[in-house]
């Protein structure tokens, strides 16, 4: 699901010699090093933690942004809604005053970004949020009896660490076990789709390292 917002200390400058080249080939879409390059700094922006350009933090931008192909490809087929300004508004108004306006607009310059490229990013986010509200979660049921069964396993492995105490309030509570289940086979569904549509897309990593 979706994890997110201290400022870093500097950017690290964006190399004059990255170019617009093709990183990814994903159906008939590409994703170039300059957006590659691009999510890695929104990344770092909404998590306030300097960005990061080593193989994994890339390989991770790349996964980010072939499953937003994926997401909207099927969004396209499907006549799923798109998020409505108002909305992309007030998640932005959300980032807005974490970091304060006079922050936030210096942070957007240490990251090298724009107002519309992160307001694009965000709209991203959302949309990916929107599918999965919509594509997945209402198929999901969660029993008394699945309730049952992970509060008796987590009431369990507490009096296994905790012996002769008493359990907390927290693990008995039955709206907070319905949710985490939720969010569980949510999680579940989700990477089972992505994996079966990029089985059905030709996805081919220009830069191999990538891959």
């Amino acid at each position: 699901m979706l994890r997110f917002l201290a400022l870093a200390s500097l950017l690290i400058p964006l190399q004059a010699e990255i170019v617009d080249r093709v990183a990814v080939a994903a159906g008939q879409q590409v994703i170039t090093e300059l957006q590659l390059d691009e999510e890695l700094r929104v990344a770092a922006f909404l998590n306030r933690q300097p960005v990061q350009r080593d193989l994994p933090a890339r390989r991770a931008a790349a996964n980010r942004l072939i499953e937003q192909l994926l997401i909207r490809r099927e969004m396209d087929l499907s006549n799923y809604p798109l998020p409505a300004p108002d909305q992309v508004d007030r998640f932005e108004a959300q980032v807005r005053a974490a970091l304060g306006e006079q922050d936030f607009d210096l942070a957007l310059g240490k990251y090298n970004l724009t107002e519309d490229v992160l307001r694009e990013h965000l709209a991203n986010q959302l949309t990916t949020l929107q599918f999965i509200q919509v594509r997945f979660r209402p198929e999901l049921g969660v029993s008394p009896a699945d309730i049952e069964s992970y509060y008796q396993g987590e009431l369990a492995r507490w009096k296994s660490a905790h012996p002769g105490s008493a359990a907390p309030p927290s693990i008995d509570s039955r709206d907070s076990i319905r949710k985490t289940l939720v969010d569980q086979r949510t999680d579940e569904a989700l990477e089972a789709w992505l994996d079966e549509s990029r089985n059905q897309m030709a996805i081919e990593y220009v830069d191999k390292s990538l891959q």
